[in-house]
Protein backbone atom coordinates (compact mmCIF):
# COMPACT_ATOMS: atom_id res chain seq x y z
CA UNK A 1 0.00 0.00 0.00
CA UNK A 2 2.69 1.99 1.05
CA UNK A 3 4.79 1.46 -2.33
CA UNK A 4 1.53 2.23 -4.23
CA UNK A 5 0.77 5.22 -2.56
CA UNK A 6 4.70 6.42 -3.33
CA UNK A 7 4.11 5.20 -6.76
CA UNK A 8 0.91 7.51 -7.43
CA UNK A 9 2.85 10.62 -5.64
CA UNK A 10 6.05 10.31 -8.15
CA UNK A 11 3.40 10.39 -10.87
CA UNK A 12 1.51 13.43 -9.76
CA UNK A 13 4.93 14.95 -8.71
CA UNK A 14 6.64 14.48 -12.22
CA UNK A 15 3.36 15.98 -13.94
CA UNK A 16 3.64 18.65 -11.89
CA UNK A 17 6.74 19.47 -10.62
CA UNK A 18 7.93 20.72 -14.31
CA UNK A 19 4.86 22.80 -14.21
CA UNK A 20 5.55 24.05 -11.05
CA UNK A 21 8.65 25.23 -11.69
CA UNK A 22 8.22 26.90 -15.12
CA UNK A 23 4.90 28.89 -13.59
CA UNK A 24 7.35 30.07 -10.71
CA UNK A 25 10.11 31.73 -13.38
CA UNK A 26 7.42 32.90 -15.37
CA UNK A 27 6.13 35.26 -12.36
CA UNK A 28 10.15 35.82 -11.55
CA UNK A 29 10.55 37.23 -14.67
CA UNK A 30 7.24 39.10 -15.38
CA UNK A 31 8.10 40.68 -12.41
CA UNK A 32 12.04 41.99 -12.85
CA UNK A 33 10.84 42.71 -16.19
CA UNK A 34 7.78 45.28 -15.35
CA UNK A 35 5.27 43.10 -17.36
CA UNK A 36 2.61 42.75 -15.07
CA UNK A 37 3.28 46.51 -13.97
CA UNK A 38 2.89 47.54 -17.86
CA UNK A 39 0.14 45.29 -18.10
CA UNK A 40 -1.99 46.71 -14.57
CA UNK A 41 -1.05 50.48 -15.74
CA UNK A 42 -2.73 49.70 -19.58
CA UNK A 43 -5.66 48.20 -17.98
CA UNK A 44 -6.15 51.61 -15.23
CA UNK A 45 -9.47 52.49 -16.78
CA UNK A 46 -11.21 49.10 -15.85
CA UNK A 47 -9.43 49.16 -12.57
CA UNK A 48 -10.82 52.53 -11.33
CA UNK A 49 -14.35 51.20 -12.10
CA UNK A 50 -14.03 47.86 -10.67
CA UNK A 51 -11.94 49.57 -7.44
CA UNK A 52 -9.91 46.44 -6.99
CA UNK A 53 -6.71 46.73 -5.63
CA UNK A 54 -3.53 46.52 -7.41
CA UNK A 55 -3.29 42.82 -6.10
CA UNK A 56 -6.76 41.70 -6.69
CA UNK A 57 -6.58 42.70 -10.13
CA UNK A 58 -3.61 41.06 -11.18
CA UNK A 59 -3.99 37.72 -9.21
CA UNK A 60 -7.76 38.04 -11.07
CA UNK A 61 -5.90 38.32 -14.40
CA UNK A 62 -3.65 36.28 -14.34
CA UNK A 63 -5.74 33.03 -13.00
CA UNK A 64 -7.30 33.20 -16.86
CA UNK A 65 -4.37 32.09 -17.76
CA UNK A 66 -2.81 29.85 -14.91
CA UNK A 67 -3.93 29.56 -11.16
CA UNK A 68 -0.25 28.62 -10.16
CA UNK A 69 1.02 31.94 -11.32
CA UNK A 70 -1.64 33.62 -9.94
CA UNK A 71 -1.32 32.05 -6.27
CA UNK A 72 2.64 32.16 -6.10
CA UNK A 73 2.07 36.50 -6.66
CA UNK A 74 -0.59 36.03 -4.36
CA UNK A 75 1.62 34.50 -1.92
CA UNK A 76 4.29 36.82 -1.87
CA UNK A 77 2.23 40.02 -1.54
CA UNK A 78 1.05 38.13 1.56
CA UNK A 79 4.42 37.03 2.78
CA UNK A 80 5.55 40.57 2.34
CA UNK A 81 2.60 41.52 4.61
CA UNK A 82 1.42 43.86 1.93
CA UNK A 83 -2.32 42.38 2.49
CA UNK A 84 -3.94 40.61 5.28
CA UNK A 85 -5.49 36.89 5.70
CA UNK A 86 -8.83 38.26 4.99
CA UNK A 87 -8.05 39.61 1.78
CA UNK A 88 -6.51 36.73 0.43
CA UNK A 89 -9.15 34.36 1.20
CA UNK A 90 -11.21 37.21 -0.65
CA UNK A 91 -9.17 37.58 -3.25
CA UNK A 92 -8.87 33.79 -3.33
CA UNK A 93 -13.24 33.66 -4.18
CA UNK A 94 -12.63 36.66 -6.24
CA UNK A 95 -9.91 34.47 -8.96
CA UNK A 96 -13.04 31.39 -8.58
CA UNK A 97 -14.31 32.47 -12.34
CA UNK A 98 -11.24 32.76 -14.37
CA UNK A 99 -9.40 29.64 -12.40
CA UNK A 100 -12.77 27.24 -13.97
CA UNK A 101 -12.76 29.47 -16.96
CA UNK A 102 -8.99 28.59 -17.52
CA UNK A 103 -10.32 24.96 -17.92
CA UNK A 104 -13.34 25.73 -20.54
CA UNK A 105 -10.54 25.59 -23.52
CA UNK A 106 -8.44 22.43 -21.84
CA UNK A 107 -11.33 20.22 -20.16
CA UNK A 108 -14.83 21.13 -20.83
CA UNK A 109 -14.93 22.16 -24.62
CA UNK A 110 -12.53 19.33 -26.30
CA UNK A 111 -13.51 16.65 -23.35
CA UNK A 112 -16.97 17.11 -22.03
CA UNK A 113 -19.26 18.77 -24.52
CA UNK A 114 -18.17 16.40 -27.12
CA UNK A 115 -18.44 13.75 -25.11
CA UNK A 116 -22.41 14.79 -23.23
CA UNK A 117 -23.46 17.09 -25.95
CA UNK A 118 -26.07 19.43 -24.72
CA UNK A 119 -26.02 18.17 -21.16
CA UNK A 120 -22.16 18.80 -21.46
CA UNK A 121 -23.25 22.31 -22.04
CA UNK A 122 -25.48 22.43 -18.75
CA UNK A 123 -23.12 21.20 -16.69
CA UNK A 124 -20.15 23.36 -17.80
CA UNK A 125 -22.29 26.45 -17.69
CA UNK A 126 -23.32 25.40 -13.97
CA UNK A 127 -19.77 24.55 -13.11
CA UNK A 128 -18.76 28.12 -14.68
CA UNK A 129 -22.43 29.59 -12.92
CA UNK A 130 -21.01 28.43 -9.23
CA UNK A 131 -17.33 29.68 -9.81
CA UNK A 132 -19.00 33.20 -11.04
CA UNK A 133 -21.24 32.85 -7.32
CA UNK A 134 -17.94 32.36 -5.68
CA UNK A 135 -16.04 35.63 -7.66
CA UNK A 136 -18.89 37.85 -7.20
CA UNK A 137 -18.65 36.81 -3.15
CA UNK A 138 -15.08 37.59 -3.52
CA UNK A 139 -15.75 41.53 -5.11
CA UNK A 140 -17.72 41.91 -2.04
CA UNK A 141 -15.60 41.05 0.41
CA UNK A 142 -12.28 42.52 -0.97
CA UNK A 143 -10.63 45.67 -0.43
CA UNK A 144 -11.57 48.15 -2.99
CA UNK A 145 -9.15 50.81 -4.01
CA UNK A 146 -9.51 54.42 -4.32
CA UNK A 147 -7.58 56.78 -6.54
CA UNK A 148 -4.50 56.39 -8.69
CA UNK A 149 -3.29 52.82 -9.55
CA UNK A 150 0.26 52.51 -8.01
CA UNK A 151 1.84 48.82 -8.78
CA UNK A 152 3.84 46.95 -6.60
CA UNK A 153 6.48 44.58 -7.67
CA UNK A 154 7.01 41.66 -4.95
CA UNK A 155 10.14 40.24 -4.56
CA UNK A 156 10.87 36.70 -3.24
CA UNK A 157 13.57 34.46 -3.88
CA UNK A 158 12.83 32.05 -6.98
CA UNK A 159 15.25 28.98 -5.51
CA UNK A 160 13.37 29.06 -2.24
CA UNK A 161 9.92 29.20 -3.21
CA UNK A 162 10.87 26.32 -5.91
CA UNK A 163 12.39 24.07 -2.81
CA UNK A 164 9.36 24.81 -0.43
CA UNK A 165 6.11 24.54 -2.42
CA UNK A 166 8.00 20.94 -4.28
CA UNK A 167 8.84 19.88 -1.22
CA UNK A 168 5.42 20.16 1.15
CA UNK A 169 3.58 19.04 -2.48
CA UNK A 170 5.30 15.95 -2.51
CA UNK A 171 4.90 14.87 1.41
CA UNK A 172 1.03 16.43 1.43
CA UNK A 173 0.07 14.37 -1.07
CA UNK A 174 1.71 11.23 -0.40
CA UNK A 175 -0.10 11.76 3.26
CA UNK A 176 -3.26 12.20 1.33
CA UNK A 177 -2.96 9.37 -0.86
CA UNK A 178 -1.71 6.92 2.05
CA UNK A 179 -5.48 7.75 3.74
CA UNK A 180 -7.05 7.96 0.63
CA UNK A 181 -6.06 3.90 -0.14
CA UNK A 182 -6.68 2.63 3.52
CA UNK A 183 -10.51 3.66 3.17
CA UNK A 184 -10.69 7.18 5.37
CA UNK A 185 -12.35 8.92 2.49
CA UNK A 186 -14.80 5.74 1.79
CA UNK A 187 -16.68 7.09 4.73
CA UNK A 188 -18.86 9.78 2.88
CA UNK A 189 -19.37 7.17 -0.49
CA UNK A 190 -20.71 4.64 2.49
CA UNK A 191 -23.27 7.35 3.35
CA UNK A 192 -24.67 7.87 -0.12
CA UNK A 193 -26.55 4.74 0.43
CA UNK A 194 -29.18 6.77 2.22
CA UNK A 195 -29.61 9.02 -0.35
CA UNK A 196 -32.78 9.14 -2.65
CA UNK A 197 -30.82 8.82 -5.56
CA UNK A 198 -31.32 6.53 -8.69
CA UNK A 199 -28.75 3.82 -8.86
CA UNK A 200 -27.42 4.93 -12.35
CA UNK A 201 -27.04 8.42 -11.24
CA UNK A 202 -25.34 6.49 -7.61
CA UNK A 203 -23.12 5.03 -9.60
CA UNK A 204 -21.64 8.23 -12.01
CA UNK A 205 -21.20 9.81 -7.97
CA UNK A 206 -19.12 7.04 -7.09
CA UNK A 207 -16.91 7.11 -9.99
CA UNK A 208 -16.86 10.39 -10.28
CA UNK A 209 -14.62 10.33 -6.69
CA UNK A 210 -12.23 7.67 -8.71
CA UNK A 211 -11.98 9.61 -11.89
CA UNK A 212 -13.92 12.64 -13.46
CA UNK A 213 -13.35 11.74 -16.82
CA UNK A 214 -14.13 8.20 -16.48
CA UNK A 215 -17.53 9.74 -14.89
CA UNK A 216 -18.05 11.40 -18.03
CA UNK A 217 -17.94 8.60 -20.38
CA UNK A 218 -20.06 6.64 -18.16
CA UNK A 219 -22.53 9.47 -17.74
CA UNK A 220 -22.61 9.24 -21.67
CA UNK A 221 -23.25 5.86 -21.77
CA UNK A 222 -26.17 5.86 -19.32
CA UNK A 223 -27.68 9.12 -21.29
CA UNK A 224 -27.57 6.67 -24.02
CA UNK A 225 -29.53 3.80 -22.45
CA UNK A 226 -32.27 6.41 -21.00
CA UNK A 227 -31.05 8.31 -17.82
CA UNK A 228 -32.59 11.63 -18.25
CA UNK A 229 -30.55 14.48 -17.77
CA UNK A 230 -31.62 15.56 -14.26
CA UNK A 231 -30.22 12.24 -13.37
CA UNK A 232 -27.37 12.80 -15.03
CA UNK A 233 -26.30 16.20 -13.59
CA UNK A 234 -27.54 15.01 -10.07
CA UNK A 235 -25.07 11.85 -10.61
CA UNK A 236 -21.91 14.60 -11.90
CA UNK A 237 -22.34 17.55 -8.91
CA UNK A 238 -23.57 14.33 -6.13
CA UNK A 239 -19.94 13.42 -7.00
CA UNK A 240 -18.46 16.41 -6.64
CA UNK A 241 -19.92 17.26 -3.64
CA UNK A 242 -18.55 13.73 -1.85
CA UNK A 243 -15.32 13.98 -3.52
CA UNK A 244 -14.95 17.36 -2.82
CA UNK A 245 -12.57 16.74 0.27
CA UNK A 246 -10.56 13.82 -1.80
CA UNK A 247 -9.65 16.61 -4.65
CA UNK A 248 -9.06 19.43 -2.01
CA UNK A 249 -6.59 17.38 -0.18
CA UNK A 250 -5.02 16.10 -2.95
CA UNK A 251 -4.59 19.03 -5.14
CA UNK A 252 -5.21 21.88 -4.05
CA UNK A 253 -4.01 21.45 -0.35
CA UNK A 254 -0.66 20.99 -1.28
CA UNK A 255 -0.57 23.94 -3.56
CA UNK A 256 -2.06 26.14 -1.14
CA UNK A 257 0.43 24.54 2.20
CA UNK A 258 3.81 25.31 -0.22
CA UNK A 259 2.44 28.80 -0.78
CA UNK A 260 0.69 30.03 2.57
CA UNK A 261 1.93 27.65 5.17
CA UNK A 262 -1.14 26.24 7.55
CA UNK A 263 -3.07 29.58 6.38
CA UNK A 264 -3.55 27.79 2.77
CA UNK A 265 -5.25 24.83 4.53
CA UNK A 266 -8.11 27.85 5.97
CA UNK A 267 -7.75 29.26 2.17
CA UNK A 268 -8.75 25.80 0.58
CA UNK A 269 -10.94 24.57 3.35
CA UNK A 270 -13.41 27.80 3.01
CA UNK A 271 -13.52 27.76 -0.84
CA UNK A 272 -14.47 23.75 -0.69
CA UNK A 273 -17.01 24.66 1.57
CA UNK A 274 -18.53 26.87 -0.82
CA UNK A 275 -18.63 24.99 -3.80
CA UNK A 276 -20.25 22.42 -1.97
CA UNK A 277 -23.01 24.67 -0.16
CA UNK A 278 -23.23 25.94 -3.52
CA UNK A 279 -23.41 22.69 -5.40
CA UNK A 280 -25.96 20.84 -2.48
CA UNK A 281 -28.25 24.11 -3.50
CA UNK A 282 -28.34 22.95 -7.09
CA UNK A 283 -28.67 19.28 -6.66
CA UNK A 284 -32.10 20.36 -4.50
CA UNK A 285 -33.70 22.23 -7.11
CA UNK A 286 -33.12 19.61 -9.58
CA UNK A 287 -34.42 17.09 -7.36
CA UNK A 288 -37.23 19.77 -6.94
CA UNK A 289 -37.70 19.04 -11.14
Amino acid sequence: MIWKSLESTVIFFVKTAPVVITSIYVISNLNKRSYIRKLILKLTPLLRMLKLNPTAFTVFTLSFFNTIVAYSFLSNAWRDEKIKDRDVIAISLLSSFPSVFSHLYTFFIPFVIPILGFLGIIYTALRLIVALIKSLIGYMLVEKFEGDVKFESYESSVSENIVRILIVMFFTYLAVDLAYNIGLFNILTNLLKFLPIETPALMISILTIFNLRSAIVLTAGLVERGLSYKWALIGLLLGNVISFSVRSAKHSLPLHLSLFGSFGFKIVLLNSLLTLLLDVVIIFFLLLL
